[in-house]
């Protein structure tokens, strides 16, 4: 359009031309079986959904958080919630999918054990820090006194026997003034690091223990099954912690 026929036409026509062209450019709503939509002009489209303003997704550190949330706002929200077990040190709590056609979702927290000690699956270390560890960063339970009187004794000077490769076997220890008891060296041992939240007892993992001059090594020896158990375990305390939300349908607890 040149200068004169912008003149010719006026800035009256020239501002409803131009208000015509925003108007075309808006998003338009449309009623489809008992949802609405925002459809904008490249044909996406967008359901409006009355009252699903929910709160962005937060993350918490216990599952004792975990179920004060779920209790005092989730289940208030939109239910039924669902708990999800997805890793030893995880918990993700969202709701089913929307009955719309979008399909949404709303994850409402996210767990994380992020304040226990862990255990990495090989670990060799000196005698002392070894006894140390085993008081600090396990559980109580079956085997570790037992790790903890070995070292002792080698810690006390006691002989220890090595095979041809190099691992111990035995260890020569002294009792009284000159009693000597030859002891055979378990192998394989089971443990309870803290790996998992710490509101529930924690998962014991079978280690292979060797020992040489410069220290003691623990490897994990049960394939990752410990992760399993604490998964497990975790679900069940969520369970009985939500038994009556669960009851009521209200929540739904799963791996």
């Amino acid at each position: 359009m040149s200068t004169s026929d912008m003149t010719i036409c006026g800035p009256s026509i020239l501002k409803d031309a131009i208000g015509k062209i925003e108007t075309m450019a808006m998003p338009t709503t449309a009623q489809f079986d008992g949802h609405v939509y925002t459809i904008l002009r490249d044909g996406t489209y967008n359901e409006i959904i009355p009252g699903h303003e929910l709160p962005k997704a937060i993350d918490l550190t216990s599952l004792d958080a975990v179920v004060t949330m779920v209790k005092t706002e989730a289940i208030q929200q939109l239910t039924p919630v669902l708990i999800s077990v997805p890793t030893a040190t995880s918990v993700k709590v969202f709701s089913p999918t929307d009955d719309g056609p979008l399909n949404e979702r709303f994850v409402f927290y996210n767990a994380k054990a992020t304040d226990v000690p862990g255990w990495e699956p090989s670990v060799k270390l000196p005698f002392d820090q070894a006894a140390v560890a085993l008081q600090t960063r396990f559980q109580e339970g079956s085997d570790r006194d037992y790790c903890l009187q070995l070292l002792s004794n080698i810690t006390t000077g006691a002989k220890v026997t090595y095979n041809d490769i190099g691992v111990a076997t035995t260890v020569v220890t002294q009792k009284g003034v000159s009693l000597q008891q030859n002891q055979t060296i378990k192998p394989l041992v089971r443990l309870r690091p803290y790996r998992t939240f710490q509101e529930v007892t924690q998962p014991e993992g079978l280690f292979l223990i060797r020992i040489d001059e410069r220290g003691i090594t623990f490897t994990e020896a049960d394939g990752g099954m410990w992760k399993l158990e604490a998964r497990k375990t975790v679900a069940e305390y969520l369970k009985k912690a939500l038994a009556e939300e669960i009851e009521n349908g209200d929540v739904k607890v799963m791996l």
